[in-house]
């Protein structure tokens, strides 16, 4: 009995919906011009919003190339400042190059004038036997 009274409920719920919705909705011309009237509406919106959007979109652009300009600032800055710091170095090891050059130069003439007195000195000692005696006690023979 349960399992019938089931199945009734069952078939009552899929018809009695069915009944509901016989009536039909007559659509008229005011629901015609209200939906005119809409789509008007709609269209106004969108042109309005196209507007805005290109008004926004030259603003962005604008501010995006103030923004790049302003980078490109910063990078010539920087290759000038790095240009700058490179030309410092190179006057700075052509000056030590060029203050060393004279001081390179008079110690080769002092070496060159040592190396002579010194050949003469062995030489007078070879001849000289005080000479030799005070130059092997100082260690240069």
């Amino acid at each position: 009995m349960k399992s019938i009274s089931i199945y009734l409920l069952l078939i009552l719920l899929t018809i009695v919906p069915a009944f509901g919705q016989d009536d039909e909705v007559a659509f008229t011309l005011e629901d015609r011009d209200r939906i005119m009237r809409t789509e008007k509406e709609v269209e106004a919106l969108g042109e309005e919003m196209d507007r805005r959007f290109m008004s926004l979109r030259s603003e962005m652009n604008t501010r995006f190339d103030a923004v790049l300009n302003r980078i490109e600032v910063l990078y010539w800055g920087f290759g000038i400042v790095i240009a700058f710091i490179i030309l410092i170095f190179g006057y700075i090891m052509w000056d030590r190059r060029t203050s060393l050059h004279p001081v390179r130069q008079k110690t080769e003439d002092l070496d060159e004038k040592y190396r002579k007195l010194e050949h003469i000195m062995r030489e007078q000692a070879k001849h000289d036997k005080k000479l030799a005696e005070i130059m092997r006690s100082a260690g240069l023979l």
